[in-house]
């Protein structure tokens, strides 16, 4: 927060407080007859003035507005109490209004502190070195390409690539997990982590509001300023409740002619503790959830959360780590295994993809240089195609990807596929012109953690998983068998995904979640009910292609998730219940003339306490 921000709330604190301590003072002399007789009216007049002049600003503002808030019942309150000289209670209702407005920048502050204890996380300085000298500056100074120097203890300030050195993280800051991550040369560090242990030096890649921590920050903050439909319901049913409790005013006056009746019923179904409650609540969740490394990008979405029904989970990266690993090659054609493994190793250097990278690495660990070829095309999910320097043209990748191009596997071959297929593993085929000469079968780590997930899933709502996934039928079902997932979409391309999640989508049964890393499923999180990216921390395309972003590469967070929705759902439906009730007795206490107006007021302030204390409980969501 600005320091503007901060400057902005402590005054208007320190005004509100000010004016409780006027009327306070004010109804002690009135009530101890110690005003002077001749200024008593001027006086009470001036003070009760003051104290309307907030609330009917508010009042005004909102009917500019075409709504109705409490504020509008409130002036109507103190309108009355003043023209029938009923100081003792225009007074009370001053200073039980000051109090709650009191309450309201309290409760709002303490959340605003949960975020800043999160912004207070970011260091103001950093050590870089310029010159072969180490120089500490302001973090605004910092530049892209800047070596900065971070030892043990320190904040790393910027988002950056390790240089130098070696060094244990803590990324609690950002994934809500303590335990620390060791960090080498080549590795990515993100600002407002810690090093606990070791000493390194980082290139500077982002800086300021570039960096994920700030972007994690600035989405916090925006989804503070977000309506759920549950909160413009709560307002719009507000809006024609206080037209009712006009109306009723209103008749209930010209029946009776009692102003004292109609100011105590005006003041005891004021729903200002409502209109506290309901959005807090969702506040405080959305800092709860960010504590623990989830961020919410609108509470709508938070919302949605726990009325899941129906889940659809990419594979790679989400149920499983994402780093395939070669089991075996097979060896076709008199070639030997050490030159499928080299040349499979050459052509899938240039290529990211989660196959290349590992053949690549099972190359390497086989004493393979792997340089890239200068003849390469890949085909997203499929397979590379290259050229070698005898013309000849190599083609690596899926069996059908081999099978479209005209090659036909032998026997030997088809026999080998099969049998891998049938054991679960991902088959790539390596081809020189129309002969098959190698085949890898990989294999994807499952994560831990996802298959007692999944069961709790299922016994808290979720009616039906689907797994999505590029991999073959037998890799496929052995996760699906092992997971208990109901249904799989094997041999998916990244935009065949977006067709199956549509099938889903729009029926009147089905709520979908999208689960995934928020890379090759980006346009299919983008397109479901809520969209959640798993292990977005440093990722820039599933911070914005997701609603919801799980910092931490850690299925069980869903759980978390939906915890933290269901709570807070059941925790606004409860301020609702309350609401009705402490209305429904308030009334009869007016109607039975065992409160007057003060006592409403009060009433009203002390009541007011009940839902805005169970909005607050979410702090302690375990």
């Amino acid at each position: 927060m600005n320091n503007n921000g901060h400057f902005n709330f402590k005054r208007a604190l320190r005004f509100e407080i000010s004016l409780v301590v006027l009327f306070l003072a004010t109804f002690a002399l009135y009530i101890g007859d110690v005003l002077p007789a001749e200024f008593e009216g001027q006086i009470l007049g001036i003070v009760g003035f003051v104290g309307i002049v907030p609330v009917a600003r508010s009042a005004y503002r909102s009917l500019r507005e075409k709504k109705l808030n409490v504020d509008l019942l409130a002036t109507i309150a103190l309108f009355f109490s003043f023209i029938s000289a009923e100081w003792s209670s225009m007074l009370f209702i001053n200073i039980m209004l000051a109090l709650a407005r009191v309450l309201d920048l309290y409760t709002k502050r303490r959340v605003r502190t949960s975020l800043e204890s999160l912004i207070k996380l970011k260091p103001s300085k950093a050590r870089i070195m310029r010159g072969g000298k180490t120089l500490e500056i302001p973090l605004t100074d910092v530049r892209k390409g800047d070596l900065v120097v971070i030892n043990l203890g320190d904040q790393i300030p910027v988002d950056g690539i390790v240089s130098e050195g070696t060094a244990s993280v803590n990324q609690a800051s950002l994934t809500g997990e303590s335990v620390p991550v060791l960090r080498g040369i080549g590795s990515i560090v993100l600002s407002a982590t810690v090093v606990v242990s070791g000493n390194i030096v980082v290139r500077a890649e982002r800086i300021g509001a570039e960096t994920t921590f700030e972007r994690m920050i600035n989405l916090i903050e925006a989804s503070h300023d977000t309506k759920t439909r549950m909160r413009t319901s709560a307002e719009s049913f507000s809006s024609w409740y206080i037209g009712i409790m006009l109306l009723v005013a209103i008749i209930l006056y010209i029946v009776t002619k009692d102003t004292r009746l109609v100011l105590a019923v005006v003041l005891v179904v004021c729903a200002d503790d409502i209109a506290i409650a309901v959005p807090l609540a969702y506040i405080v969740a959305i800092g709860t959830a960010a504590r623990r490394g989830i961020i919410i990008k609108s509470a709508d979405f938070l919302e949605l959360a726990g009325k899941i029904n129906t889940l659809v989970v990419d594979k790679t990266g989400t149920l499983t780590l994402g780093k395939l690993a070669v089991e075996t090659a097979s060896a076709f054609e008199g070639a030997t295994i050490k030159q499928v493994i080299e040349l499979s190793g050459t052509i899938c250097a240039r290529s990211n993809h989660p196959v290349s990278k590992a053949i690549v690495e099972y190359a390497k660990n086989a004493g393979c240089s792997c340089a890239p070829p200068e003849s390469f095309k890949e085909v997203e999910g499929r397979g590379i195609t290259s050229t070698s320097d005898k013309n000849e043209e190599i083609i690596i990748g899926r069996p059908e990807f081999l099978n479209e191009r005209g090659i036909k596997f032998s026997g030997e071959v088809a026999k080998v596929v099969s049998e891998w297929v049938a054991k679960g593993s991902n088959v790539t085929i390596v081809a020189i012109d129309d002969k098959v000469i190698g085949i890898f079968a990989l294999a994807d780590e499952m994560r831990v953690g996802v298959a007692s997930a999944m069961k709790t899933l299922k016994q808290t709502g979720v009616k039906e998983v689907v797994m999505l996934t590029g991999d073959n039928d037998g890799v496929a079902k052995k996760i699906a068998d092992y997971l208990g997932i109901d249904k799989y979409y094997s041999k998916l391309l990244p935009e065949h995904k977006v067709y199956v999640l549509k099938d889903y989508l729009g029926k009147h049964d089905r709520l979908v979640a999208m689960v995934g890393d928020g890379v090759n499923d980006a346009a299919v999180l983008a397109r479901a009910d809520v969209g959640i990216a798993m292990g977005g921390i440093g990722s820039d395309v599933a911070i914005e292609s997701a609603d919801i972003v799980l910092m931490q590469d850690n299925f069980e967070k869903i759980l978390d998730l939906r915890g933290i929705s269901k709570n807070v759902s059941s925790i606004v439906q409860g301020n609702f219940v309350i609401w009705g009730v402490v209305n429904a007795i308030g009334l009869y206490l007016v109607f039975t003339h065992t409160i007057g107006p003060s006592g409403a007021a009060a009433y009203n302030f002390l009541t007011d306490f009940i839902p805005i204390a169970n909005s607050l409980r979410l702090f302690r969501y375990k």
